[in-house]
């Protein structure tokens, strides 16, 4: 007896023990699995779903982690943005800046806001800057109560309110918006020479990380706001930012709940179109709802923080539950039909469908266990869950379903009818059908179908022009992130687009400086020796401080100045030089950090009073500045640094600088807004930012710093350095932070996964089908199907590039589909080649009609698991999220593409390469 089939008949026999035993002990096993999902069920409320960038992310990507270190040192990490346009006048009207200050104080009442970080005109840290004879002069640009409705009066408040805003360099960007006479955004230093008029006022709120943990209630109460303040016809009330983006694609979701309903009755209709009864359209579905239940338990009790993208498990257990319960219900009745008992048909269906379940399922799990090894927690979690949910299909749909045709069972006359519809169904001619048209000229059909494949995925990938470091330039992996949340129609990215066009920007950065030498304690009880004082020279001076600080462990500011980076003037000198080359980048709009101030500070206070401060006195009062201005200027830029900053810690609240400078002033960060999601375009802001960084590390001031983060996670920032890059492949550029970081990382992830991530899965899949099978042959056949479908996935990602059509490029959220695909789609080629095995030993080894029989049966119910397939990628297609849709985009197209060389081009391949596993010793 050959090796093939010692292992048949090995197979055949642990099948059969196991289909006797499952129907024996079919009431207790139905009534566990009962329990075990009304278990589950109860925690399916404990799901946790979110959209946070930074836990989608492995901590230790140095972008990620400088991110989380900007959010926890200054804020500003979960921005949103309303913008209120006025359409008549300009935005210097009292009713107009009220509504302002109620949309404000609306925004600030909001569960999580940080108040003291908002930004607009009704902020608490935003006042008017000035001076007068006595010095600075700070107050807030509008009163508590509002613009008085007494005309006179509304008209000092509103004058002082224009001249707090425009004369205000720093911040008036951040402020308002100008717009010259046809329409078009006016930059703020263009105010004037355009003849420029204000139009838009900005609302920059921000809250703190546990909004991601009421997104649902929290974005509820921002969509109220909006519809109630947003219908009047007088202005126009625009939103966007983070928090608003992510929490509104978890509450779309929600909303869309129906569009689950209309996919479950899909799939019912075409189970009813298949069987034609009421126990093949409901027990499959009872079958894969025990899983989807089982799964979303498991996610409830584990409490994984999940994300919208989630969605899809549920929908892929659905549609692959379907397609196995399509199989073992098809056989179970066939064989019913024949005359059987139902307990014997419920035993050959499950013997005969088992293996090849198995066998596919296997490889299901081998495609989802692969995203583990990605240090992504979505990635992860379609792994574990996947995984999970796939086992449990073995036991809800190919076992199940037969216990309980069994417990349910049709009497004579059903049966006659069930076999009459079961023969003169429309699948029963595509066994003709195909068989013909593979047995004449017809057979070159699916070689032409993959020839087509292969042409278009080479032509959109690129791959002819690839390098060594980009194998398919035409396939894009950046993201934009919300292209990449949302569908281009949607209102959101209207409205954001829109904002982009009145706002500087719209995506945040930042760069995070920290003094190299950390701050140590002030002395009390042992100060300096008084000597030091004596000692002119502040540079000689400062090196006898270094020493007393090196002995005593602690300093002293009376002699040697006040400690922290952000106390000397050339660390703010080349600050403020980086962000004069930021604002002039073509890809960033404004800038602001804590230098900005100590300019603003320095224009104020070198006017004489009574006189308009000079635009040209904005700078940073360094020494060598003072020097080039006047010669005989011997003043010391840090003293009058130093100076400046009591005067703004006197002068503001408590908590108005933080979002700029820690309060040991050894640590800032600049923050600026990009104006394009372009992948590539941030891409390059993002090489740009760290090229000025590297070719300026070392100037004078940034010699003492060091910017951002070179490794993660956060609280591991013993790897960071500031050494030159001029040797050795090992050093990494500092990354920066805000939602410019978080784009990058994900490119950083898309790069490193693209392409290794799908050969994974495709090495186990060979090795598993190998062993599974005994044959080299079948495990090639099938991994040859898998690449033709792969690589259409890469070319569909390059034509999506092409077009520019971000929700579908392949960036870091749709990778996940490829592996998948590649498990799933297995599944066609199992079921045929097992069925094709059965059929020639039922056949004698007459290939015609054992290929004719496999498709009638097996290949009808592929065509029918399609079917399901689409209809539940409904939800998934017509929601306004851009991931869900594109996820759902790449799976269709690769699990169409499957049925369609499982069908067609499978058999040719078996029938020329004639492996043993099927024809055995015919």
């Amino acid at each position: 007896m050959s090796d093939a089939a010692t292992n048949n008949k090995s197979n055949n026999t642990l099948a059969e023990r196991y289909a006797a035993f499952v129907v024996r002990y079919r009431k207790p096993l139905m009534f566990l699995l009962l329990i075990m999902t009304v278990i589950t069920a109860l925690q399916v409320k404990n799901l946790d779903m979110r959209n946070d960038p930074d836990t989608l992310l492995p901590p230790s990507n140095r972008y990620v982690a400088t991110n989380l270190y900007a959010e926890h040192n200054y804020g500003m990490g979960n921005l949103m943005v309303a913008t209120l346009r006025i359409k008549e006048g300009d935005v210097y009207q009292g009713w107009f800046v009220n509504k302002v200050q109620e949309i404000h104080e609306i925004l600030v009442s909001l569960e999580t806001s940080r108040p003291s970080n908002f930004i607009d005109i009704a902020a608490k840290k935003i006042k008017f800057m000035g001076a007068d004879e006595n010095g600075l002069v700070f107050k807030r640009l509008i009163p508590t109560e509002g613009i008085s409705s007494d005309p006179a009066t509304a008209k000092e408040q509103l004058a002082f309110l224009k001249e707090g805003i425009e004369t205000n360099p720093v911040m008036g960007p951040m402020l308002v918006g100008f717009e010259d006479a046809d329409g078009n955004k006016c930059e703020f230093e263009d105010r004037y020479t355009k003849n420029c008029i204000a139009k838009s006022l900005y609302i920059i709120g921000d809250y703190t990380d546990d909004v991601k943990e009421i997104y649902l209630p929290w974005v509820r109460e921002v969509r109220a706001m909006m519809d109630e303040h947003g219908a009047d016809d007088r202005y126009e009330l625009l939103v966007a930012g983070e928090p608003y983006f992510l929490a509104w694609m978890l509450a779309d979701l929600v909303n869309k709940w129906w569009l689950f309903v209309i996919s479950l009755a899909i799939v019912v209709a075409a189970l009813w179109f298949e069987f034609r009864n009421w126990r093949g359209a409901l027990f499959p579905m009872l079958g894969v709802g025990a899983t989807i239940i089982l799964t979303l338990g498991l996610m409830g009790f584990t409490a994984f923080k999940l994300t919208t993208m989630m969605v899809l498990t549920p929908m892929l257990l659905l549609a692959i539950g379907i397609g196995h319960s399509v199989q073992v219900t098809r056989r179970f009745m066939q064989e019913q039909a024949k005359g059987v008992e139902c307990e014997t048909a419920a035993r050959i269906s499950i013997s005969h469908t088992i293996v090849p379940a198995t066998l596919s399922i296997v490889t299901d799990m081998v495609g989802f266990a692969t995203l583990a090894t990605v240090d992504i927690s979505f990635y992860k979690a379609y792994a574990y869950f996947g995984m999970f949910g796939m086992l449990t299909l073995l036991f809800s749909t190919t076992t199940l379903i037969p216990l309980l045709m069994v417990s349910f069972p049709c009497n004579k006359a059903e049966a006659s009818r069930e076999e009459a519809e079961l023969e003169r169904g429309w699948e029963t001619k595509v066994g003709g059908f195909i068989s013909a048209l593979l047995a004449g000229p017809g057979k070159w059909l699916p070689i032409g179908f993959v020839a087509l494949i292969i042409g278009v995925s080479t032509y959109y990938s690129g791959i002819i022009n690839g390098t060594s470091d980009d194998l398919m330039p035409g396939v894009e992996k950046g993201i934009n992130y919300s292209r990449a949340a949302f569908k281009e129609q949607s209102i959101t990215i209207q409205q954001l687009e829109r904002l982009n066009e009145i706002m500087p920007g719209v995506i945040s950065v930042t760069v995070p400086i920290r003094g190299k030498e950390p701050v140590a304690e002030t002395c009390v009880d042992e100060p300096f020796p008084e000597e030091l004082f004596d000692i002119e020279d502040m540079g000689e001076r400062l090196v006898q401080c270094d020493m007393y600080k090196e002995k005593l462990g602690c300093w002293d500011p009376d002699p040697c100045g006040a400690q922290g980076i952000f106390n000397q003037a050339d660390v703010l000198a080349d600050i403020e030089a980086m962000e004069e080359w930021m604002r002039a980048h073509e890809f960033i709009g404004f800038t602001g950090s804590y230098a900005q101030y100590i300019r603003l500070v320095n224009m104020l206070l070198t006017a004489e009073p009574g006189t308009r401060p000079d635009i040209k006195d904005l700078y940073i009062p360094t020494s060598a500045k003072l020097r080039s201005l006047d010669p005989d200027d011997d003043r010391s830029g840090d003293d009058i640094v130093q100076l400046f900053n009591g005067l703004l810690e006197t002068m503001t609240d408590d908590g108005d600088m933080d979002s700029f400078v820690t309060r040991d002033w050894n640590d800032g960060v600049i923050m600026g807004f990009v104006n394009t999601m372009d992948p590539k375009e941030t891409h390059k802001v993002t090489m740009d930012i760290q090229q000025y960084i590297e070719d300026h590390k070392n100037d004078p001031g940034f010699s003492k710093v060091n910017f951002g983060l070179r490794a993660g996670p956060v609280e591991d920032l013993s790897s960071d350095t500031n050494e030159l890059s001029v040797e050795g492949p090992d050093y990494v550029r500092p990354a920066v932070g805000g939602f410019l970081g978080a784009t990058e990382a994900t490119r950083e992830v898309a790069v490193a996964n693209w392409l290794s991530g799908p050969m994974l899965t495709a090495a186990a899949i060979f090795v598993i089908a190998a062993l599974i099978f005994r044959s080299v042959t079948v495990s090639v056949i099938l991994v040859v199907l898998l690449f033709i479908t792969l690589y259409a996935q890469y070319g569909l990602g390059g034509y999506f590039t092409s077009v520019q059509n971000w929700s579908g490029n392949l960036a870091f959220h749709l990778q996940v589909a490829l592996s998948i695909a590649m498990g799933l789609g297995i599944d066609y080629g199992i079921y045929m080649i097992s069925r094709l095995r059965e059929e020639m030993q039922a056949t004698a080894g007459d290939w015609t009609k054992s290929l004719e029989n496999t498709l009638n049966t097996t290949g009808s119910a592929v065509i029918i698991s399609v079917l399901v397939l689409l209809g539940c990628f409904i939800p998934l297609l017509n929601t306004d999220l851009a991931n869900t849709w594109g996820l759902g985009v790449y799976i269709s197209e690769a699990l169409l593409i499957d049925v369609v060389t499982a069908l067609l081009l499978l058999p040719l391949l078996v029938k020329w390469l004639k492996p043993k596993f099927v024809f055995g010793d015919y």
